[in-house]
């Protein structure tokens, strides 16, 4: 099933003293980019999330934001790092030796001094936290993988309507193809006394001279190898496993076909026909990339 890159989902629990609520957005990306914010720093959390997601998603650059809320009150405990405050007076003093008539150090200076005195609660237990929170990411995920999966089924309907206008003009150029030989050496045949005249040529060199044309001209072996790559494009939409990379080298593939079906053909009709294929084939290439 073809899977969208593109999706938006939110999930809430609440368990053990904790409310989690997730944010989970997806855009389409080369490899698989996840990226984490929260509202706080919870040691251990952020491996536990980022496994969390490579078992679900495989490509796409995916933003998180966890908000994480204690729902109890905690004790608190207020400390101060004597040692730290020892070293500011310190450097204070020195200041003032350094500035005459300076002011003394007030209280209210003290208590300004960074991390002097810090606020503690009991340790929290990241393992009970992480299960909270990776019971609202997966509320998030699964809405945001079924939104991924609707996009990727409009994706695949919409490339599915463009391989059949690629069929068809594939199906006009095989039948075209014999026609061009065919209508340059009767062109040839019609005006041969005409060129032959002031040459050297046979008119049996003339004829291998139209062989080598009408081999240089020969498209068969593109025509058979692009409709197998369409064929492998249209089983590939259907397969179960991400399928965005195959897909993309399918195009790939294709588009390099078509070229060479386009230089060789030497037909106004065939090269209009051409031109169409590779305009829906760039269409196709833009949905690819959006898909997982």
């Amino acid at each position: 099933m073809v899977v969208s890159m593109t999706g938006f989902g939110r999930g809430e629990f609440s368990d053990q003293g904790w409310k989690v609520t997730v944010e989970l957005k997806t855009v389409n990306h080369r490899y698989l980019d996840v990226n984490i914010r929260t509202n706080g720093h919870y040691f251990g959390l952020e491996e536990v999330v980022r496994a969390y997601i490579k078992e679900k998603f495989s490509r796409g650059r995916i933003d998180l934001y966890i908000k994480i809320e204690e729902l109890e009150d905690k004790e608190r405990m207020v400390k101060l790092d004597k040692a730290l405050l020892q070293g500011y007076i310190e450097v204070l003093r020195e200041i003032q030796n350094e500035l005459p008539g300076a002011p003394p150090i007030t209280l209210d200076q003290i208590i300004r001094l960074p991390e002097v005195i810090q606020l503690s609660s009991e340790e929290i237990d990241v393992d009970e936290l992480s299960q909270v929170v990776l019971k609202a990411l997966e509320i998030a995920s699964l809405n945001a993988i079924n939104m991924r999966g609707i996009e990727g089924q409009k994706l695949a309907k919409d490339i599915q309507k463009r391989l059949e206008s690629i069929r068809t003009s594939i199906q006009f150029i095989e039948q075209r193809a014999p026609f061009v030989v065919t209508h340059y050496q009767e062109q040839l045949l019609n005006n041969l006394n005409e060129l032959l005249k002031g040459t050297s040529l046979s008119e049996e060199r003339f004829l291998q001279e139209i062989a080598i044309f009408a081999d240089r001209c020969n498209i068969d072996e593109e025509i058979v190898r692009f409709s197998s790559h369409v064929e492998q494009f249209s089983k590939t939409l259907k397969a179960e496993e991400p399928v965005g990379r195959k897909l993309d080298f399918l195009i790939q593939e294709m588009n390099r076909e078509i070229n060479t079906i386009g230089s060789k053909a030497n037909d106004l009709e065939i090269a209009k026909k051409v031109v169409e294929v590779k305009s829906e084939l760039e269409k196709i290439r833009e949905q690819v990339q959006n898909i997982e």
